[in-house]
């Protein structure tokens, strides 16, 4: 028998096992700067590039996500803002159940890892009532990776990265996002998470076609895939950015922005 889990992650993952997720959840975190201020146009031009997922917090799930096909939609659990000291540490704002309702294809949580001991086991816990709960619903679980103070040098910051990625894997998530571990880890990071991986897309400092360059690195690794929010919504023209970075993660088949259907909802 096919699982509900399995059902609604082929709807991110494609056939080559590969998916370009966008994240557009910062607008809870920073508010509507760097492109979020009109996240209706931004969600159109995201779906238009041809995401196979976008990450979205519940209100703009309700109010501004395109009902279409095509992208996967998925709510986020976790949040903070800047207008608070640690921002970096999340908390539950939704629950599995409200995102299942809200037409959810999968859910996402974030988990900081070296917050302090009390938050790291907080966390950790909290996780594993949202994998639990996921596997009741047969939702699929993304949990997006980040670690304070990962070490002074490349190779203890790459082993950090690997570890957080591995120690959610443990804990349920079919999919994990974690930092850009370093080109000379990434074989061990693909290696010693058994789910998918993806990079996160960091921040939108360095250039374009560095970043480019270092995402098909990272394909070529054998990683699942990207999971990018600012280098996206922050472009001049985030339905072409997508094109571009969708084209890195499937290879050139199929590569283009989707036309505008009726009442401005994009379409294939």
């Amino acid at each position: 028998m096919i699982s509900g889990k399995e059902r609604r992650l082929r709807r991110v993952m494609g056939a080559d096992a590969r998916t370009l997720l966008v994240a557009v959840d910062h607008a809870l975190t920073t508010g509507g700067a760097g492109g979020l201020s009109r996240m209706s146009t931004v969600l159109g031009a995201v779906v238009a590039g041809g995401a196979d997922g976008i990450v979205v917090h519940r209100g703009s799930a309700a109010t501004s996500m395109p009902v279409q096909r095509d992208t996967a939609m998925i709510v986020h659990l976790s949040g903070n803002t800047r207008l608070s000291p640690g921002g970096e540490l999340k908390t539950r704002v939704c629950d599995p159940e409200t995102a299942l309702t809200l037409g959810a294809d999968l859910v996402s949580v974030h988990v900081t890892f070296g917050g302090g001991h009390q938050e790291d086991r907080a966390a950790l816990a909290d996780l594993g009532k949202v994998a639990a709960s996921c596997d009741r619903l047969g939702l699929p679980l993304l949990v997006m990776t980040y670690v304070a103070g990962a070490g002074e040098s490349p190779a203890e910051r790459g082993a950090a990265v690997i570890h957080a990625g591995r120690a959610v894997a443990e804990l349920g998530a079919d999919i994990v996002k974690v930092a850009h571990p370093g080109a000379e880890h990434l074989d061990e990071l693909v290696a010693s998470i058994e789910v998918p991986v993806v990079l996160a897309g960091g921040e939108a400092a360095g250039g374009w076609e560095e970043y480019v360059t270092a995402a098909k690195d990272a394909i070529g690794h054998g990683v699942a895939g990207l999971c990018v929010g600012r280098r996206v919504f922050g472009s001049p023209d985030p339905a072409a950015a997508v094109a571009e970075l969708r084209a890195v993660v499937h290879g050139a088949a199929g590569v283009g922005t989707r036309s505008a259907g009726a009442g401005g909802h994009p379409q294939r």
